[in-house]
């Protein structure tokens, strides 16, 4: 999972964003969860300013307005999924 901290979306939540996902998983940028389903990066400009803040999932998924609700689901979803 990549989180975009470019200035628009840091601007927009981004930073917030981030803060919530190392939080929520227990791990820091460059890190994987020891059950090995989430990988944290940190990621430049993604053409969506926007929708910010936005993720990208598995280098596919482009996910936008990613506050705490929407992140919580993703993981939910994500972990029952796995």
């Amino acid at each position: 999972m990549t989180i975009c901290t470019n200035l628009p979306c840091l601007l927009s939540g981004g930073g917030n964003a981030a803060k919530y996902l190392k939080e929520s998983l227990a791990i820091d940028f460059n890190e994987t969860t020891g059950d090995g389903l989430f990988t944290l990066k940190e990621g430049e400009c993604m053409g969506a300013c926007g929708d910010a803040p936005v993720c990208l999932l598995n280098d596919k998924s482009m996910l936008s307005f990613m506050g705490p609700e929407k992140i919580d689901k993703l993981l939910t979803d994500l972990r029952e999924n796995s």
